[in-house]
């Protein structure tokens, strides 16, 4: 494949992260990232276009959500799109349900949707042992479309290359913005002494359905001396009994990065059985900011977490979960030196955002080139270009 002077790269999202309102999110302090992801951290190399969300009726919404209901992929919201597909050198997605939908247009038309499709699957494989029969065979079909497909966890690889052999597929570590600011709080506890009448906090964050609600509920009676801050917008959540000791709010994105990873003192994830590493943003937060983690090993999770301070306990274990806790809140506060190396260490691990757009940068480059994907791409280490952008803009 020929490269372009400035290969066009068509950023296919789900509908709901129009590129526009984001920034407009960022300007007002909501969101760290300029773009959804940080995909617009390529945009030195690459000509990047959007995909954005249409005006629609009510009846219209209705009749998006029922093609998507019936599909299992939001192929009106692609089909919306099929401008900047159709006049894209390569597509980049974020979750299958863009990327089955592009595939869809490429498996119909062929010859007006050229663009090799970078396909990121997310909660794909976790739902594939419950897919309806006739839903597997479509999407076992459309699959191959891609030039390759990139999975967060190995667990998610594992299943992917078994159900649907004979196609390019590989791990994409995950990467996200890192959360420094306890190093400034740990200088000035340094030098104003540390409030001993602080009770410890407990910091639980997210949204998906592979958190453990209830062992949570049950670590937080069993330490009524601890503060659990529970930021989160699931039903699950709320539909729960807590006791006076948990409290459950919602922050903006930023507000998260910048001040609650800096006061609490644990930050727990409390896990589910899944296969595509639930957890893995808050992991990753989580260790930069040098908070230690109580996290559930399944998913993948380990290799997120691997040389951090951090526990992993089983599933469902309420007693290891909750001696995990209390073993980290009786060792010595971190200084910020030590802080300073664990942002380090995370940035080594290969898990920032500049590294996770790298990777798409690098698997990119060898679809003009011809190549293979580069093995560099599926390892939990820094990317090269991305730690030089790193030292050009520190």
């Amino acid at each position: 494949m020929s490269v372009p002077q400035a290969p066009r790269v068509a950023v296919v999202l789900r509908h709901g992260l129009n590129p526009d309102r984001w920034r407009e999110r960022h300007e007002r302090g909501e969101v760290v990232d300029e773009t959804p992801y940080g995909y617009h951290l390529a945009g030195d190399e690459f000509d990047l276009v959007w995909s954005t969300d249409h005006a629609e009726s009510g009846l219209a919404r209705r009749w998006r959500s029922a093609v998507r209901k019936a599909l299992g992929f939001d192929l009106v919201h692609v089909w919306r799109n099929r401008a900047i597909i159709a006049g894209a050198d390569v597509v980049w997605t974020h979750t299958e349900r863009e990327h089955l939908a592009v595939a869809l247009l490429k498996r119909l038309r062929p010859n007006t949707y050229r663009a090799a499709l970078l396909a990121q699957s997310i909660w794909l494989w976790d739902d594939w042992p419950d897919l309806p029969a006739a839903r597997r065979a479509l999407w076992s079909r459309l699959l191959p479309e891609a030039w390759i497909e990139v999975v967060h966890s190995r667990l998610n690889l594992e299943r992917s290359r078994t159900a649907v052999p004979g196609r390019r597929t590989a791990l994409l570590p995950f990467g996200t913005h890192f959360a420094t600011a306890r190093m400034d709080r740990a200088s000035a506890a340094a030098g104003a002494g540390a409030e001993a009448s602080a009770r410890p906090r407990v910091l639980v964050i997210g949204n998906d359905r592979h958190r453990d609600w209830p062992l949570l509920v049950e670590a937080a009676a069993r330490r009524p001396q601890l503060d659990f801050e529970i930021l989160s917008l699931a039903d699950a959540v709320r539909a729960l009994s807590w006791p006076a000791n948990a409290t459950v709010r919602s922050f903006h994105q930023r507000e998260i990065v910048e001040t609650r990873y800096a006061e609490a003192d644990v930050v727990a994830i409390p896990l589910l059985s899944n296969v595509h590493v639930s957890g893995c943003t808050v992991a990753i937060e989580a260790r930069s900011a040098g908070v230690p983690v109580v996290a559930t090993d399944v998913g993948g999770i380990d290799d997120y977490l691997e040389g951090a301070v951090a526990a992993l306990v089983p599933e469902g274990d309420v007693d290891a979960f909750v001696a995990a806790i209390d073993r980290f809140l009786d060792a010595p506060r971190p200084s910020a030196d030590d802080l300073a190396e664990a942002a380090r260490a995370a940035a080594e691990h290969g898990i920032e955002h500049l590294d996770y757009v790298e990777r798409y940068a690098a698997l990119t480059r060898a679809i003009f080139a011809g190549e293979e994907p580069p093995e560099q791409a599926s390892r939990f280490e820094r990317m090269p270009r991305a730690a030089a952008r790193t030292e050009a803009t520190t």
